[in-house]
């Protein structure tokens, strides 16, 4: 039995003992209790978490006298401070821990009130600090529960995407009730979230990556489709005008139609669990580090964009927004309200024709990463001492070698032209 408080204080100095004690009195609602050991498994990949450390850890003791085991996933910011400053982790960390710690509490106390305490499943978080140096966020292990991911490697097949929109929808769903009936409530959650993406500050963060990413897609485009109207078109705008164009997306807090939303929208960041036999297999989304308030649409897009090929979107893409819109309609009736005055289904087609650009420019950043090998994942160790490194020094990613690679990315491009997206 181990109690190594170096492992501990890996992840952060304020990350201790105590708090493992305190995290087993909350999940077994003795106040007596005893941590007997703690176990760090298997850490992060290379390169899976850019902004963060991820740990699973296994807490045993006793409460009550009796035996008592807790397994966590701890996400903490990385020790070197030249990466935290590089992948900004502060802000991400904020924005997740304000979700788990004042966001999500205040959702579910509102579906405890409705008797539909299960419609959002996300993991519960057992202990969290944010104070922008010793950020931690401690969950409960959910692969405990049967969930397990959906690969980063490889598009989804449709029932995958069905499950995963419509989790999605349920999602947005409590926003748009409690917003329906709680205004100043929601209005007060929403303003607590950072923008940490788009911002015109940030522009010069982002730009030399930028730059390298349309390097990619114009190649992707010039090679599988040389002289189409996507090309042109795609080349006619400017790598500034894609950005600024989230940019405007991505800040409107206030708006009708804003809801929280998971804002990383893309395969990784799903669960599913599916038994045998079971027929109503469940997915719930993590990581909450670029949530918004902001169209539900800018995860929809982002989703069907990052995690399907051409022949599903060409055979299913409307099938897909009416299985979302279809069940937003249902969690929000079922909710206590009134789905065609709040997002009738003409407006939400309109907001997948404004907004769907938001899912092509993540699909710009996602669909190369996600076709990386491995042994092609970047090594973030790289950034020596204490001063932030440009991005693009760090995500040295290059064009796409593979012909069926560029195709999965240049298809995006040719649909969203294809649909006056672009």
């Amino acid at each position: 039995m181990s109690k190594d408080k170096s492992l501990l204080s890996g992840v952060s100095k304020l990350f201790t003992e105590q708090t493992l004690e305190d995290i087993i009195r909350k999940t077994t609602g003795e106040k007596d209790v005893k941590i007997l050991s703690w176990d760090f498994g298997e850490a992060s990949k290379k390169g899976d978490g850019y902004l963060s450390i991820v740990d699973r850890v296994t807490v045993k003791g006793e409460a009550g006298g009796k035996p008592a085991s807790v397994s966590l996933v701890v996400k903490s910011m990385p020790q070197n401070i030249g990466r935290r400053k590089t992948f900004r982790s502060k802000d991400f960390f904020y924005n997740e821990i304000i979700c788990y710690t004042e966001i999500f509490p205040k959702f579910n106390d509102f579906l405890h009130s409705k008797g539909l305490a299960d419609m959002i499943i996300v993991p519960r978080c057992l202990a969290a600090v944010t104070d922008g140096e010793n950020d931690y966020l401690a969950l409960e292990d959910v692969s405990i529960l049967g969930f397990g991911p959906v690969t980063r490697q490889n598009t989804l097949n449709l029932s995958q995407c069905e499950l995963i929109l419509k989790a999605l929808a349920r999602f947005h769903a409590v926003s748009f009730a409690y917003k329906d009936q709680k205004k100043e409530e929601f209005q007060n959650l929403a303003d607590k979230l950072l923008e940490t993406y788009f911002t015109p500050e940030l522009y010069k963060w982002y730009i030399n990556f930028q730059g390298r990413l349309f390097k990619i897609a114009k190649d992707a485009l010039a090679k599988e489709y040389p002289g189409s109207k996507a090309e042109e078109k795609f080349n006619s705008w400017s790598r500034r005008d894609f950005y600024f164009k989230s940019v405007d997306f991505c800040n409107k807090v206030s708006a009708a139609t804003s809801v929280i939303t998971q804002g990383d929208a893309w395969a990784p960041n799903f669960l599913i669990r599916q038994s045998d036999g079971d027929k109503h297999p469940t997915a719930l989304a993590l990581d909450f580090q670029l949530s918004r308030a902001a169209s539900p649409v800018l995860d929809t897009s982002f989703f069907i964009y990052t995690c399907t090929e051409k022949s599903l979107r060409d055979d299913h893409y409307e099938h897909l927004l009416k299985t979302y819109h279809d069940e937003i309609s249902r969690s929000i009736s079922l909710l206590g309200s009134n789905p065609e005055k709040i997002y009738p289904w003409d407006l939400f087609r309109k907001e997948v024709q404004e907004y769907s650009l938001h899912g092509v420019n993540f699909a710009i950043e996602a669909v190369p990463f996600s076709l990386l090998d491995a042994d092609e994942a970047f090594d973030l160790n790289i950034i020596k001492g204490d001063e932030a490194v440009d991005i693009s020094d760090v995500w040295t990613i290059e064009p796409i070698k593979s012909k069926e690679g560029r195709r999965r990315l240049a298809d995006t491009l040719v649909h969203a032209v294809e649909n006056n997206f672009i």
